[in-house]
């Protein structure tokens, strides 16, 4: 039995399952609500409350190693010999709003401390300087900082996490004070002895009143702190580490660390900034100091000198350091910057020998590029071998950073040479200088805001000036000697077995970036070139030499291939017609031009080239000639070491291209009726066609009736008929008009009878380059009486609905339209009735919508039913529905402009084509805009092609002008 189906009897009450659900949830919100409570901002924060150290230091008086002369001036008061005012510990304080504050001495003493709590009156900045006559006092209290819990003193780490009891409703009873200034503003504490340890305490911000105090976290921070931990008690200064390279009750805890806010100076806010946690798990420190900038324990020497670890102590302070995550509503998230990057490799200029490259990039901050050439491949600098590229970019710009080819003891590379390429770009670099850090577990970055939240950064280090050898313990360093090209935190380690080690009485640099990007790149070091030029050649078919001017085409590329046909590199064909490929490798390649762009490492692209261009030849060498073949292509290039030049391409603009085209105004006409045939003729190309007649073919289903022509005469008594146009001019169309009388035909009669063939030609005796299209053809299906007159049928995608229209002229005896859907035009599926209008001459309109369309392409078409049951069917049209592209595409049919809307736009390029394949427009899509646009008041009317590319994705769709 279920132990939820048993009934527990008390009384006159039977408490069933839903009883104990209730009542368990019940205890778990109880359970939560505890848990979740509010907390101070403190210690606690660090984890003290679960018995590990972080202690603040009160810094003793004089010279010596504890005193503030070394470890800061924490607490110090302002009077002190040797102050610095950049140590202290501030609150940031709205107007109005309430500070809470308790220390608990880490040592037992009967002697008492004034706690006072400081303001500049002519500051309201974050770091109020005001000293002397500038320092008002807003608080103070005196009192013993030991012993058990009393006002402003929380006597356990617990009592301490919990916060003040007057917001928190546990914990401990805080001192407080209440910003009555009439601004917001920072203040700071000092306290009046000297030279112990704050092992709990608290400073919560809080609005409201008593009894609904609001807590505001967030606030509390300090330019220069003073921990103290790895003490067997709070009173003991020996340094107590029970097992190198383990975290021990006495380490930091898991939570110990900072917040780190970085001022983006380059927007137009001045409060917004990059934030950044840093955090160091299970190490232990004795007394260290923390504290953060943007140059490292240095700012007076190269920004190379200034970020290494130094034997020394500094105070080289910049940023504050939280509790916690700066409040927003302060500290502002800022923009995230962008960064491109790019490397290119080539030959160097003779006499001089070898490679070289260029790293080009594109900051919008400012920026420290570091620049690893892995030689040797390993992932890490090895001195000696590997060679590290560093600059520092203090605007935003372009930028390009030179490498000469050689490895760090001058010696070239040859070309072809496996390397890694590492660069990272550090926006508003962040250094977190540490002194007297004895054991290091690990540095861990996370990132807080803008971005993915405490996702982990990279981290950098310089150790090379710090010694390595004759340690102890000897093991004390564990990460490498240099990092300046990023390593995933948690990292940079060194162990300790006591105040000895790596790290003793050394400030240790390790930095991250406000934001970064790593770029990386494993390639051959191919430096070598194939370069040439492409030239508008307008007689290399009558001379077979390749010369002329350099061509000025947009969209035009010269291709490199290997024997597999793959693109191993590509170049973009300058205005001036010249091209260069750089990183070429040594092998065997064959070149080709095109207007395909190609991707690396994929098969070739279609070899097509400009609109209304042909090719000349080809040839490689210097000099002219022809390599006898005229396809566009050079095969046979190798390369040795050297690189390839004067690989040279002929192309001209086509001459002429005639072209027919025949359309009809009527399908179905009744026989005994007079129809119109429109034939137009259209000289395609650069240059005039003369002597251009076209033939019509019309066949016994009809009977001349009249004739128009906008140019030329027609006879209609030959045979075939004749259309003498004449000479045509490049791009000039011309029309006839032709009439014909439908005559009636034996039943068993071919339907060909009913087929009209055109064709036209030039006499000129000049060859044509393409002949495909110059036939055209018209066909009808003559009846004697028709259910049915069709006007028009059309589709269109609305959103995730396709709609269909059509209308008829007449009716005669219609009983229903079926309307009909495939896949592929070979089965057809019913989805739908309407009701015709039966008899009727007037026009009558029909819409009905397919709410679940095919994903692709939807054929459909229209069966018209007569009384009788017989059935005749209307043309078939396609609507292309695709929910991962969500095109809209109109008008279609279209006249002046094609308008092309379409999620995910700056993934996707468009290509339109016309009937023959050939290429009208291309654009690639930008985020800038909301739609493609294409112009197409010069195209001609006829069938176009959309093709949809998105990587490897390709979608065809049809369109009419």
């Amino acid at each position: 039995m279920n132990k939820a189906d048993i009934f527990y009897n008390s009384g006159d009450k039977i408490f069933g399952r839903d009883y104990y659900v209730i009542l368990f949830f019940l205890l778990l919100l109880m359970t939560f609500s505890s848990y979740f409570q509010a907390h101070a901002e403190g210690s606690g924060d660090w984890g003290t409350a679960t018995d590990r150290q972080s202690m603040l230091w009160v810094p003793a008086s004089g010279t010596g190693v504890s005193s503030y002369r070394v470890r800061g001036c924490m607490f110090t008061p302002s009077t002190a010999n040797s102050y610095n005012p950049e140590h202290r510990l501030y609150v940031y304080v709205k107007s109005g709003e309430t500070v809470f504050y308790g220390f608990h001495r880490g040592n037992s003493t009967n002697s008492n401390t004034t706690v006072s709590w400081f303001y500049d009156p002519s500051d309201t900045g974050l770091y109020p300087l005001g000293t002397g006559s500038n320092r008002a006092q807003i608080n103070s209290n005196t009192y013993n900082l030991s012993g058990s819990e009393e006002i402003g003193r929380p006597a356990t780490a617990n009592s301490a996490h919990e916060g003040p009891y007057q917001v928190t409703g546990h914990g401990y009873n805080a001192h407080s004070f209440t910003n009555n200034t009439g601004a917001d503003r920072a203040f700071w504490v000092e306290l009046s002895t000297y030279g112990f340890n704050i092992d709990f305490w608290d400073i919560t911000v809080a609005s409201g009143s008593s009894g609904n105090y609001l807590e505001h976290k967030g606030r509390v921070y300090c330019k220069f702190w003073s921990v103290a931990n790895s003490r067997s008690s709070s009173t003991s200064t020996g340094l107590t580490i029970l097992n190198k390279g383990q975290a021990d009750a006495f380490s930091f805890h898991e939570d110990f660390g900072f917040y780190v806010p970085i001022d983006n100076t380059y927007t137009n806010d001045s409060d917004d900034y990059f934030v950044k946690r840093i955090k160091f798990p299970g190490s232990s420190g004795g007394w260290t100091n923390f504290f953060a900038n943007q140059d490292g324990p240095r700012n007076n020497l190269s920004y190379e000198e200034n970020r290494r670890s130094i034997d020394n102590t500094s105070s080289n302070t910049q940023y504050p350091l939280f509790i916690n995550d700066p409040d927003p509503s302060i500290w502002k998230t800022t923009t995230p910057p962008d960064a491109e990057l790019s490397v290119n490799y080539r030959e160097k200029t003779a006499p001089e020998t070898g490679g070289e490259a260029n790293v080009n990039l594109e900051i919008s901050l400012p920026a420290i590029v570091d620049i690893l050439i892995d030689i040797n491949g390993n992932g890490e600098f090895d001195s000696g071998t590997d060679v590290i590229l560093s600059q520092i970019f203090e605007e935003p710009g372009a930028y390009s950073i030179y490498w000469d080819g050689k490895d760090a003891n001058g010696v070239e590379l040859p070309s072809g040479g496996e390397l890694s390429f590492v660069a990272s770009v550090s926006f508003f670099p962040v250094h977190f200088p540490i002194y007297d850090l004895e054991q290091c577990l690990g540095i861990e970055v996370l990132n807080i805001r803008p971005g993915v939240e405490n996702e982990k950064d990279y981290i950098f280090w310089d150790d090379s000036l710090i010694e390595r050898d004759g340690l102890t313990p000897p093991d004390s360093p564990q990460s490498i000697e240099v990092n300046v090209t990023g390593v995933l935190s948690p990292d940079h380690i060194w162990w300790a077995t006591g105040d000895d080690g790596f790290s003793n009485n050394i400030t240790i640099n390790t930095w991250t970036a406000s934001f970064f990007r790593i770029e990386e790149r494993t390639s051959g070091f191919s430096y070598l070139s194939v370069s040439g030029n492409v030239f508008e050649d307008l007689n290399a078919l009558e001379d077979d030499t390749v010369n002329g001017n350099g061509v000025n085409i947009d969209g035009f590329y010269a291709v490199l291939l290997d024997d597999l046909n793959n693109v191993v590199s590509f170049a973009t064909i300058q205005p001036d017609g010249s091209f260069m490929i750089n990183e070429v490798p040594n092998g065997t390649f064959s070149l080709m031009i095109t207007t395909s762009l190609p991707t690396i490492g994929q098969l070739a692209p279609d070899l097509i080239l400009p609109n209304y261009y042909e090719s000349t030849g080809e040839f490689l060498g210097e000099g002219e000639g022809s390599d006898g073949v005229v396809d566009s292509r050079i095969q046979n290039i190798q390369v040795n070491n050297s690189s390839i030049e004067h690989a040279n391409f002929g192309i001209r603009p086509i001459q002429y291209d005639l072209i027919a085209r025949k359309t009809t105004n009527a399908i179905k006409p009744d026989v005994g009726h007079e129809i119109d045939f429109i034939i137009t003729v259209e000289n395609r190309g650069y240059s005039g066609a003369t002597g251009v007649i076209l033939e019509e073919d019309l066949p016994d289903g009809y009977q001349y009736v009249s004739h128009v022509v906008s140019k030329g005469t027609f006879d209609h008594s030959s045979s075939p008929l004749i259309w003498d146009i004449g000479d045509l001019e490049p791009w000039e169309e011309v029309e006839l008009t032709l009439r014909v009388l439908i005559l009636n035909v034996d039943a068993n009669t071919n339907l060909d009878e009913y087929r009209n063939v055109v064709e036209v030609r030039s006499t000129s005796g000049i060859p044509e380059t393409d002949h495909t299209n110059n036939t055209a053809d018209a066909s009808t299906e003559p009846i004697s009486k028709l259910p049915v007159e069709w006007l028009s049928f059309n589709g269109r995608l609305d959103e995730s609905k396709i709609s269909l229209r059509w209308a008829t002229a007449k009716e005669w005896e219609s009983s229903h339209f079926n309307v009909q859907r495939s896949k592929g035009v070979e089965n057809w599926n019913n989805i739908g009735v309407l009701e015709a209008h039966g008899f009727t001459d007037l026009v009558s309109n029909y819409a009905f919508v397919d709410n679940r369309p095919l994903i692709g392409a939807n054929y459909y078409r229209l069966e018209q039913v007569d009384l009788d049951g017989t059935a005749n069917y209307s043309k078939v049209i396609r609507v292309d529905f695709d929910p991962n592209f969500a095109l809209r595409v109109f008008p279609n049919p279209f006249a002046d402009d094609i308008f092309i809307q379409t999620k995910d736009l700056g993934n996707i390029s468009l290509t339109l084509l016309d009937y023959f394949g050939k290429t009208i427009f291309y654009k690639e899509g930008d985020t800038a805009y909301q739609e493609f646009h294409f112009v197409t008041k010069n195209l001609h009317p006829g069938l176009y092609y959309l093709r949809l590319q998105r990587g490897e994705e390709s979608h065809v769709y049809k369109l009419k002008k």
